[in-house]
């Protein structure tokens, strides 16, 4: 589980405040786009599956986000994902 994805993304215009700064919320926004980037990359997708049973959902049930920094307009920053741990119905997933 200490293997890491990791994808570069620079922030948007549109995800800065009139000072240059990007929102808070969009710190979420872009933990969401790496894991899904993560997912792809071992060739699944977050969109729930067919099952004989039912379907296979990834709800959230828990999300918290730290702020170090500010993150400024065109700022090109490296997203850090791995899995913590792995439940039999969960996964723990944190993005640096």
């Amino acid at each position: 589980m200490d293997e890491i994805f990791s994808m570069r993304r620079q922030v948007q215009f549109a995800e800065t405040d009139l000072a240059g700064v990007m929102h808070f919320s969009n710190y979420f926004r872009w933990m969401e786009e790496v894991e899904h980037a993560w997912w792809r990359s071992l060739g699944l997708s977050v969109q729930t599956v067919a099952d004989p049973v039912g379907s296979i959902g990834w709800p959230r049930v828990s999300v918290q986000c730290e702020y170090a920094a500010p993150l400024r307009f065109e700022d090109v920053v490296e997203l850090r994902h791995r899995v913590v741990s792995v439940g039999e119905k969960s996964l723990t997933h944190e993005v640096e």
